[in-house]
């Protein structure tokens, strides 16, 4: 039954997507956020859903929604040089079979991240966008935080809606960076949702969606999500306005989530500079340093999963000998370093500054418009958002999880939404368009004029639409006159 009503949501999200292309996009990600296949049993783990939903959201966009397309941004093009990486770096994998395996995923992430940019145009697209992702990641983050609240929760335990130890639903260490690096998202959204807006009931999943999300991640006993978490408080303090009333709230949070925790939590945090006692820190460290002289001696990588072949060995305190081999990485640049190489760095490198160059220089721009200080603060959102993510990713093997390729898509979104808006307000301008105003009280000479003017002060909504068409046009053929003239002269 639980396998049927998720096939049939996907159906009408499906059917609904034909008539509302974006619609397409946001199943996607629900689709590969949630993870229906491995959520339910029945005929929906035998179907390519995840293929089918990319397939029809490409071909419908093409079909029916290729209007207002945005300029090709850094961000996009660094994604595409990404993909061409990796796929480069498969052909020369040390590990063939395990390697195409995950290119077959991995580049489907990259390429689909980048397409998304496409789809999302408007602010409730893009605020459409945000409650899939959220949403998605509270279907695992909830019963996690649930079951940690009534049982104290546990590293390695499958508390969430995925019954085992893969993706990000089912491995703790990334449901930990996934829901703290939401909460930036869940805040702006209360700040600014237009959705949704922050009233009744709403008022109440806004405020009990931040404690739900960091009890489910420190419930998964994971370093990185206290890392994450970290950050994520460190940079709320800063910019509160109240720092001393912040500080105690976060204070008597963390004396409640240890009353919840335990000593076991405490035991597995502290254990993390014990490394040469605790094997899960010592790996860590032994893979790294394996993937620094592999990378040095391959500069080009050794491909998807070339982990697979690394070798060492240490001894530990107690005078015993300790073997590292075919260990995971445990950390995305650490992972992109050993199977892209120096070269693959440096292109996720230049992805990442063009990401936070791109979103710094969108709040800048925004600071002081008061229509756009929706789109400032998502700016902001996005920036904290990833910092966390990239902070806990510092410990995780993520460099192809689905999250950051799209927090890179919504600041593309949301930057090619800026550029829209003031394109739009100067062509305003510059056509010299008449603006909606609202008559003031007749006065006794006017008659039916006046209050014809004021009946008229609030087109409707299709007078607005046929306003903007007309602008656009205007807009264009202006632009068509201008270059003729250009090659006249």
């Amino acid at each position: 039954m639980q396998g049927l009503f998720i096939l049939l949501a996907w159906f009408l999200l499906v059917g609904i997507g034909f008539y509302a292309p974006f619609v397409l996009g946001l199943t996607y990600i629900w689709v590969d956020l949630f993870r229906p296949q491995d959520v339910a049993t029945g005929v929906i783990r035998a179907l390519p859903i995840s293929m089918l939903t990319g397939l029809f959201a490409v071909a419908v966009y093409f079909l029916r929604d290729r209007q207002r397309p945005p300029a090709l941004h850094p961000t996009v093009l660094l994604m595409l040089l990404w993909a061409v990486w990796i796929t480069l770096t498969t052909t020369w994998a040390v590990v063939p079979g395990p390697a195409w395996t995950k290119w077959d995923w991995a580049v489907k992430t990259v390429l689909f991240s980048a397409f998304l940019s496409f789809l999302f145009r408007s602010r409730i697209q893009i605020e459409a966008a945000i409650y899939t992702i959220i949403f998605s990641i509270l279907s695992n983050t909830v019963p996690f935080g649930i079951k940690t609240f009534l049982g104290g929760g546990g590293y390695g335990k499958p508390l969430g809606l995925v019954p085992i130890n893969m993706g990000w639903g089912g491995e703790g260490s990334t449901l930990a960076i996934y829901s703290i690096a939401s909460i930036p998202l869940v805040m702006f959204l209360a700040r600014h949702s237009q959705l949704l807006p922050n009233v009744g009931l709403m008022r109440l999943f806004y405020l009990a969606s931040p404690a739900i999300l960091v009890m489910g991640a420190l419930g998964t006993f994971a370093r990185a999500g206290l890392i994450a978490c970290g950050v994520w408080a460190v940079h709320a303090w800063w910019h509160a306005r109240r720092k001393v009333v912040l500080a105690v709230v976060l204070v008597l949070a963390g004396v409640a989530l240890y009353s919840f925790l335990g000593d076991r939590w405490t035991e597995r945090m502290a254990s993390s500079a014990q490394y040469g006692q605790e094997t899960s820190a010592l790996t860590r460290l032994l893979v790294w340093g394996w993937t620094i002289d592999y990378a040095l001696a391959h500069p080009l990588g050794g491909g998807f999963d070339v982990y697979l072949i690394n070798y060492r060995v240490a001894i530990l305190d107690d005078g015993t000998e300790y073997i590292m081999q075919a260990r995971a990485f445990h950390s995305l640049y650490f992972e992109i370093l050993g199977e892209h190489g120096i070269v693959g760095a440096v292109v996720f490198g230049m992805l990442m500054l063009s990401f936070y160059v791109s979103l710094f220089r969108l709040a800048r721009r925004t600071k002081h418009i008061p229509e756009l200080r929706w789109l400032h603060d998502l700016a902001r959102a996005l920036l904290v958002s990833a910092t966390t993510y990239f902070a806990g990713a510092a410990f995780v093997g993520i460099a192809f999880q689905p999250l950051h390729y799209y927090l890179f898509s919504l600041s593309v979104a949301a930057s090619s939404y800026f550029v829209w808006n003031r394109a739009t307000v100067a062509a305003e301008a510059a056509l010299s368009l008449p603006r909606v105003t609202v008559a003031t009280r007749p006065s006794a000479d006017t008659g039916a004029d006046a209050d014809h003017l004021i009946a008229g002060s609030a087109p409707s909504w299709r007078n607005r639409l046929w306003n903007e068409r007309r602008q656009a046009s205007q807009l264009a053929h202006s632009s068509w006159r201008n270059r003729s003239a250009g090659r006249q002269d």
